[in-house]
Formats: C-alpha cells, structure tokens, sequence
C-alpha cells in the first residue's frame, strides 16, 4: 500500500485504485490498526507539499467531497432561546448547516419554563436546513455546570503545548439533570440530520469527553434511524494519538471526521501535522468528508489546502466562536467568527487556484433534488448504497436527506424512468450511477467536461459489469449513440444551458 500512497500524489488513477482498496475493506470491517499505521507512517515520510498535494487529490470526485463548507454554531448558555432561533434562522437564510449544542438548548429552554426537546423542536421548525447534534449522551443533551458552559476558551487563547486546562476545569456533568429528561433521548435523533461523538477518551483525554461506552450507545441509536455520524477526535501528538482517534471513529462506523487541531495539536511541527491529519482522514473516511471544529488559521489555510471540507464556526458566545480561524492571542469567546471562515475559505480557493466551491443554499438545494431523485419503491440509492465499493454520493447527502429541505423538494424519481436500451449521460456523476444501477441499460455512453470525472464513472460503472464507453466530453456522440440521453445535473443554470444546446437530452427537473 506505501507504493501506492506514493504514487497517488501525482496519479488520480492510483487514488482511485487505493480509495477502492481502503473502501472495500472498511465496507468489510476488514480495516486494521495495521493498515491504519501504514498510511499514517508513509504520508509522515512526504514532504509537506506531497502531503497537501496527496489531500487534495483525495478531495476529487469520486474520491471524496470536492466542496468546502461552514456548519454554525447559533447557540450559547448565556443566550436566550429566542436568540438561538433567531440567529438559527439567519443561518438557514443564508443556507449553512446548523450545529446545535445540545447542553445550551437544555440551559436556554429551562429558562423559558420548557423542557430542552420542546427548546430544539422550535428551532428544528424554524429551518430548513440540516441540523448537526453535538454534545449528546446516552441520557440526551448533556448538561454541564457554568464554569464549562461559561468557559471563556483559555487554551485557545494561550496557544499550545496543551498541558491541561489553565482553570483546572474538567468534564464534570450534570449527571441528574440529564436523566430527568431522558425519556427524550430517541427524538432528539430522530429530528437531527446527523449526531456528533467523541471519541478523545480513546486518546486518553477523559477530562474532555465521555466514555467511548457512551458513545458507542449514541452511534448505535444514530445508525437505527439513518442519520449521520460524526467522530471527533484530537490531533494530539500526530502520531499515537492520530492513529488512535482514526481507529476509534472507523470502529464506531462514522461517516464524517472531525479533527480538533489549536492547543489540542501537540506535535513538533503543528501544521505538518495538521495536513498529515486532513490528508489521512481524506484517504480513510467512509463518507468521503472531513472537517475541523478546533483550528488555528494557519492550520485552517493548510487544511483547506490539503482536502479540508468543513469548518465548524460559531455566533459570538458559541464556544465554535473561537476556536476555528484565529491565532493564540486573539481567539476569545466572544468572537462571532463565520466572516472570518468565510474571508479564509476564498482567499484560500483563490490563491491556490483549487478549483472547488464554497456550498450555498442553492447548491445544496440541488443536492436534495438528487436526493429525491435517487429514491426507489425498494429504498434510495444514495450513500450508503453504493456501486462496487463507491458509495452513490458522499456524508453530506444522507445529511441533507434528513433535513427539511429534502421534504420540501418536488421534482421526478428514478421511478419515471423507463429506457433500457441505450442510455446516455450529459454529466457523469452520482446521479447517473444512480440511473445506471436502477435501469441496468444495454449500453451507457458518457460525455462529462471534465476528463477525469468521466474516466472514472466508466471505469467504475465498467467494473460491475455494464457496457459503458466514454465520448471524451462530446455532447453529441453521446446523444446519437444513445436511445434516450438525460442531463443529470440539478443545477438549473446548468441544465437549461445543455437543454438550449441539446433539445432532445431530457431534464430531471
């Protein structure tokens, strides 16, 4: 496998060949410490450009999430309820997820005389995007006393070598609190799109986390009702500890890493192991995303340069206020810091010419089309599901699947259609796996603009057995080789363009 990792930093069809290997074996439960080791010893050998180069790669199509994204924080303890909803409520507008912090929904809605579900089902109706659950225990939101839901982010402030925490806080819970509403725990999934664990306990951070035990009961009940899993873990030394968080998340199955870099980054060289972090998390992740909740900038700048997907940010009092975008010195708790990602994210794209995007209300809308599209009378095709050891779509799908803005999408399903001859595809992405897998063609012709997209759809289409054969980004071959041609993207721009162009392509929206 160290041969291949190699070979990946300059070859896309070695990515694809090693991301196949490492999926198959984690679809398998066949992946070892071993492997893990592996991996993390042979990016530790690459220079930091090879490292950065070798995550991005990652990032590409089918690969992993070619999109950058900012998941908001809108609550606090010191807030009232009606603020949260009110800043959740500008955070839909604008069309990032929502990152809820479960204990400051229990706080704040104890204040307002309601139990904390009733407090998380207001703002679940108020917005329409999805909703990320963090901080949630076996017994539901967890609940801490105030000089943790009041902690002002010393270490963070400080900077590293984390040596504890300066006010000799640890991670006392409200044990009590928590079971009087436990009879809660099951709904709070059930209207979350995806539910966050920590696993730091494994690297030995039990002042900061729960037991792994605890979190194994989370996962479980996240996975009975399909939602998203996130794990979160510390960068620690960049060695034992990277190999421990990655171990622990990819045995509870998470879909999403979150990587906790600032004070909780301990290595010698903290952004080498910043991107070494990123670039593994990008070849190992089942869901194809990784993300940070804890960053400096100059560890956010070499993420995103090295296949970095999400930042989680926060409103002025949310503790993911502070700690993701700023320098020891200037990261207090009272920092709303969703401009600043935001400034980082751009001139980042910009400056390395990285080709990718920033995700917005209309692009994920265009994900919950495809969402809707890709159902069936026997279950949807999207991630999980999967074509070989490709999953059809990556963690943000089954993310946006479980929001609201899937329910309130109208448009047609794989159910409406109906060619089984030759079929072309104008795009060759996941939803023309999807049209493949669900009507099993006699022949499929491909056309997509960029080479590499197109290479890899035949080759992975190729690889389960049906006739697929590429046009080389020609529209038209496609179109007269085929029965019926279908545009397969959801981006209305797009697609009335290519309509325009080629009346006799169908639309899927």
């Amino acid at each position: 496998m160290r041969d291949l990792i190699i070979d990946s930093v300059d070859n896309l069809k070695s990515c694809l060949e090693l991301r196949e290997l490492i999926l198959g074996k984690i679809f398998s439960k066949n992946l070892t410490e071993s492997d893990i080791i592996e991996i993390v010893d042979t990016i530790d050998d690459l220079s930091m450009e090879q490292i950065q180069k070798l995550g991005n790669n990652f990032r590409r199509f089918p690969l992993g999430c070619d999109l950058l994204e900012t998941v908001v924080g809108p609550c606090s303890s010191s807030l009232s309820l009606n603020s949260i909803i009110n800043n959740s409520i500008l955070t839909d507008f604008i069309g990032f997820p929502i990152h809820i912090c479960a204990y400051a929904i229990g706080d704040a809605s104890e204040n307002e005389g309601i139990s904390p579900l009733e407090g998380f089902k207001k703002i679940v109706e108020s917005v329409d995007v999805p909703i990320d659950l963090d901080h949630f225990g076996k017994y539901g939101p967890m609940r801490f006393p105030k000089e943790i839901t009041h902690c002002y982010g010393e270490c963070y402030n400080l900077g590293p070598p984390y040596k504890g925490c300066p006010k000799n806080r640890i991670h006392k819970r409200l044990i009590d609190k928590e079971k009087e509403y436990s009879h809660e725990f099951e709904e709070w999934i059930k209207l979350s799109s995806t539910v966050c664990i920590n696993v730091v306990e494994e690297q030995g951070g039990e002042e900061h986390a729960a037991s792994i035990n605890e979190m194994r009961t989370v996962a479980e009940y996240s996975k009975k009702y399909g939602k998203g899993l996130e794990g979160i873990f510390h960068i620690g030394d960049g060695y034992d500890d990277l190999i421990t968080g990655l171990k622990a998340c990819i045995d509870l199955d998470v879909d999403v890493f979150v990587i906790e870099g600032g004070p909780f980054n301990r290595g010698k060289d903290r952004l080498k192991n910043f991107a070494k972090a990123i670039t593994a998390g990008r070849i190992l992740v089942k869901g194809g995303v990784v993300g940070t909740n804890g960053a400096y900038e100059d560890e956010c700048r070499v993420g995103i340069r090295s296949g970095l997907n999400v930042i989680i940010t926060g409103y002025s009092g949310n503790h993911h206020g502070y700690m993701c975008g700023y320098s020891p010195k200037t990261a207090k708790r009272g920092n709303f810091n969703l401009p600043k990602i935001i400034s980082i994210m751009r001139e980042e794209i910009k400056r390395n010419n990285l080709g990718i995007c920033i995700s917005d209300k209309n692009l994920i809308k265009s994900v919950a089309k495809g969402c809707l599209f890709l159902e069936t009378p026997k279950g949807d095709l999207i991630y999980p599901n999967k074509i070989g050891n490709f999953p059809i779509g990556d963690a943000h799908w089954v993310s946006i699947k479980n929001s609201k803005l899937k329910e309130k999408t109208v448009g047609i399903t794989l159910n409406n259609l109906d060619s089984n001859g030759k079929i072309g595809l104008l795009g060759g992405r996941y939803i023309g796996w999807g049209i493949v897998k669900h009507l099993s063609p006699d022949e499929v012709y491909v056309s997509d603009r960029d080479k590499w997209v197109e290479y890899a759809t035949c080759h992975i289409l190729e690889k389960e057995g049906y006739n697929v054969y590429p046009s080389n980004g020609d529209d038209k071959k496609t179109i007269e080789k085929s029965d019926k041609t279908y545009i397969t993207s959801f981006i209305p721009e797009i697609v009335i363009r290519l309509k325009n162009k080629y009346p006799k392509a169908e639309i899927l929206i």
